[in-house]
């Protein structure tokens, strides 16, 4: 019974959008036992009750649900219940969970994040389809981190220097350094990180500073080990940002004798941006290399796969 709902499990517990959700598991007529699975292994499951999804999204999915079995005689207790609590729970909150259950055994990532796209000024207190994109492109080409000093370039919610260091993953990168220019986002991301290493050493877990662009020169980088890749996703959409990035890259890559590279996942949503862009790296001489997606069926993640992401390596 838990097998046949994993898929809806895992789409619930990371706020897949509710109509796209894997309803064709949901066979018609559903038995008293299987409301009762379906709900223990969505909004009962032990990660959402200790780290709660949006009260929102909860709502949605049982209302859907609701309706699917509008027809039936009887309706499990539980569906009720867990209408009523959303209901008495739904006031407003800025911040909620979302839970990444990945493929392999005991492998998931918690991340507390803004349930409002612009939060505190900044776009990146939630995790962007770019994201998903570049970590699982990380976890389908694991040779790309294996022994490598990683630093990320806004870094967001932290979720991919996170995967990277999940022990159960087995990724063997080196240090981690997750880092953003918004004060806001680096607070988050030590929350996060310390939701998924709570008892781990400080080499175990990324580390997580704020870094401005503009004042890459004056970060204290002799505190950290020498930079072997840079990770960023989702950070070209502004092209007013352009020039200090592009800054930064010079500086980081001259620094370290341009034996650098950089992995940057964009979603494509303005091809004007992301043109500009590129033709901004060819100008500072850098060589750009497209990367392959993931397949939808080789996924880690729930994520839309529709949506136009793609992954570039940027070397010198």
């Amino acid at each position: 019974m838990t097998d046949r709902f994993s898929k809806m499990q895992q789409q619930f517990l990371c706020c897949y959008p509710v109509n796209k959700m894997s309803w064709s598991s949901v066979k018609l007529p559903m038995e008293w036992d299987e409301q009762k699975a379906l709900i223990a292994a969505t909004c009962g499951h032990q990660l959402n009750e200790r780290y709660p999804v949006r009260t929102s999204y909860q709502e949605a999915f049982i209302k859907r649900l609701m309706q699917l079995l509008k027809d039936h005689e009887e309706l499990h207790d539980d569906l009720f219940s867990s209408l009523c609590i959303q209901k008495d729970n739904n006031h407003g909150k800025d911040y909620a969970y979302k839970h990444y259950l990945l493929l392999q055994p005991d492998a998931h990532i918690t991340l507390r994040e803004s349930i409002s796209f612009v939060n505190e000024g900044t776009t990146g207190l939630c995790t962007w389809e770019a994201a998903l994109a570049l970590a699982d492109y990380l976890l389908q080409h694991s040779d790309v981190v294996k022994g490598k000093n990683i630093v990320e370039l806004g870094a967001g919610t932290g979720l991919i220097g996170i995967l990277l260091k999940l022990p159960a993953l087995g990724l063997d990168a080196g240090q981690i350094l997750l880092t953003d220019g918004s004060a806001s986002c680096v607070q988050l991301m030590r929350e996060n990180v310390t939701l998924n290493f709570p008892t781990a050493p400080k080499e175990a877990k990324p580390q997580c500073e704020q870094l401005r662009w503009d004042e890459v020169k004056d970060f204290p980088w002799h505190q950290y080990a020498k930079t072997d890749l840079l990770l960023a996703a989702d950070v070209i959409y502004d092209d007013s940002q352009f020039d200090a990035l592009i800054g930064a890259l010079d500086h980081l890559y001259t620094s370290r004798g341009n034996c650098l590279e950089m992995l940057l996942a964009s979603t494509v949503r303005n091809v004007d941006t992301l043109h500009k862009f590129m033709e901004q790296l060819t100008v500072h001489e850098y060589k750009v290399t497209p990367c392959a997606n993931v397949s939808a069926c080789a996924s880690h993640f729930c994520r839309d796969h529709t949506a136009a992401v793609q992954i570039i390596s940027i070397k010198r």
